[in-house]
């Protein structure tokens, strides 16, 4: 009975309402806060890693977009996105011309993939519905592409009998290209009310089977890379009044698809909605003034992720100080729009990958400095939105694509994320509810092409047959969802340390020179002389030469 997939969704939805409550008692716009208070001390316990599980029912999960893993690009009467477009033309910024006309093949290997997430003990997945495919002419009035509906409806069927809670994005970036040729795609504020359109189809086709909902991925992005600088598609180089204008409309026209949802679904459906927003951090540099650099720490966050989310997690606004910077510039809302486009998300879903991160080097300022800590960003969001419960929608990090399918700095970077949120939770009292590693399998990385990957599954692209294979982050991932975290275990730490004396002994045999620490026996292959802790139970993050950890025996080989 535990197992049923309403259970899973019934044991969520009692975290997210656990999280929700005493909501009131959090006052809004104290963001700026968390530079005046100390940074964590890695020195104290549980500061630097926390050994400790996750809340009972946390929403496990792993996330892609249709774009970078369906392929299929014309396949049973699809219509053309905006990237098939840009990726197809001289304009496009991927590598060598490289295309997504096959990617992953998920469309016709979508059962593959149900597979990968059984193999990873997953209760979600997060994935986005491909426009063009299921409206060729981009026009939602009109009749859908029977293929298509058919093609979701047995992927939603699929992870629901496998108890896989499906997490649906309405749109990741994958525009009708018609929609950009008619109207200039989201320069346009008649994309308002076709989006409004096509999500209330979605809602209306699959809906009694989906209970968390994703308007957008992202938007940012789409604004500045797609509009601004012409990186993304569909390719346009209008600088920052075009990205502002498209920022605009694509806020309204969450606003509405959140409204058609609350006004026509949610008391039948009872789901949740909301928009993905992503985002760097950042820091003042050491002997900078506190006061000031935590004013300027704020006006970056806000460039970015308050862009958006302070209209609809805030009073429905652009932030001061973006309204101060760009003066007429900015779009304003109509106090009309203002009080429909605050508070339209159900949940605060997150994204914190490498994307922003390239870009939070945009806007900094002199004195600052960006820096992965998804901690203090959660922080954040508490501090600055009233504390709202918090999916991460997207977590992870890439790798070359010469790494293959040993992924080390893939391990420790997925352990340090995942440990941050932890202590988010435990230390900090943010809600978080779900975390999404990103990717499922290797994809198309937009503007990266292949060149690298961010899979937790290997594809081979060289074959037809594109097979799926467990990377070293995926094996690490599926024993942290089966250990819903971190918990500390004497007897699993005697259990590896056992395989791992067998392990020396086997590299011994081959010739390898095996170093053992008077420290803690922790061990590396000779000629190398750092890296990455891969168990999870240990604390230490890198070391040098032969002493690597301090704390716990550490491993090349995760099982």
């Amino acid at each position: 009975m535990l197992n049923h997939p309403k259970c899973h969704f019934l044991l969520s939805s009692l975290l997210f309402s656990l999280y929700s409550w005493n909501k009131a008692t959090c006052s809004l716009g104290k963001g700026r806060d968390i530079w005046q208070q100390p940074k964590p001390d890695p020195t104290l316990k549980g500061q630097s890693f926390l050994h400790d599980t996750f809340p009972l029912g946390f929403l496990w999960g792993s996330g892609t977009s249709a774009f970078q893993t369906e392929g299929a690009w014309n396949q049973n009467g699809k219509g053309a996105s905006i990237w098939d477009s840009f990726t197809h033309s001289s304009v496009s910024g991927s590598l060598d011309r490289e295309v997504a006309n096959v990617a992953s093949d998920s469309y016709n290997r979508w059962e593959e993939d149900v597979k990968a997430l059984e193999y990873l003990g997953v209760r979600s997945y997060s994935f986005s519905l491909s426009w063009p495919r299921l409206f060729p002419d981009g026009n939602a009035r009109g009749q859908p592409n029977t293929a298509a509906v058919k093609h979701y409806s047995y992927l939603i069927e699929r992870l629901l009998e496998k108890k896989i809670e499906p997490i649906v994005t309405l749109h990741h970036w994958d525009l009708p290209q018609v929609l950009q040729e008619d109207y200039g795609g989201w320069k346009n504020e008649t994309m308002v009310e076709l989006f409004e359109e096509y999500a209330t189809f979605c809602f209306h086709t699959f809906g009694s089977r989906v209970r968390y909902w994703l308007t957008m991925h992202n938007p940012y992005l789409v604004a500045v890379q797609g509009y601004g600088t012409g990186v993304h598609a569909p390719g346009e180089k209008g600088g920052p009044a075009t990205s502002l204008t498209v920022a605009h409309n694509l806020i309204k026209a969450h606003a509405k698809a959140w409204h058609a949802y609350n006004a026509n679904f949610r008391t039948t459906q009872t789901g949740k909605v909301s928009i993905v927003l992503g985002s760097h951090w950042v820091e003042p540099q050491r002997g900078k003034a506190i006061d000031a650099s935590a004013e300027l720490c704020q006006e970056s966050i806000e460039a970015a992720l308050g862009w958006f989310a302070s209209p609809i997690f805030g009073d429905g606004d652009y932030p001061v100080s973006l309204k101060t910077k760009l003066g007429a510039l900015l779009p304003a809302f109509t106090p009309e729009e203002k009080l429909w486009v605050q508070k339209t998300a159900d949940f605060f879903a997150l994204s914190f990958g490498p994307n922003n991160l390239r870009l939070g080097q945009s806007v900094i300022s002199y004195g600052q400095t960006v820096t992965p800590d998804l901690r203090r960003l959660l922080g954040w969001i508490k501090l600055e939105y009233g504390n709202p419960s918090v999916l991460v929608a997207e977590g992870g990090w890439f790798s070359e694509a010469t790494v293959g399918k040993e992924d080390t700095v893939g391990i420790y970077l997925m352990k340090s994320f995942i440990n941050q949120v932890l202590r988010a939770i435990k230390l900090d009292g943010v809600r978080v509810f779900g975390y999404m590693a990103w990717s499922l399998v290797d994809g198309f990385e937009w503007n990266y092409g292949y060149s690298i990957r961010r899979g937790l599954f290997y594809v081979d692209f060289s074959q037809q047959n594109r097979t799926r294979s467990p990377k070293s982050t995926a094996q690490y991932y599926r024993e942290i969802v089966n250990d819903n975290g971190f918990p500390s275990d004497e007897t699993s730490q005697e259990t590896w340390q056992r395989k791992s004396e067998s392990w020396v002994e086997q590299e011994e045999k081959k010739g390898r020179s095996v170093f053992v620490s008077t420290w803690c026996k922790a061990i590396t292959l000779g000629k190398t002389d750092s890296f990455v802790c891969h168990k999870k139970t240990c604390g230490s993050l890198t070391g040098k030469g032969n002493d690597l950890c301090m704390l716990h025996l550490c491993l090349f080989l995760l099982m």
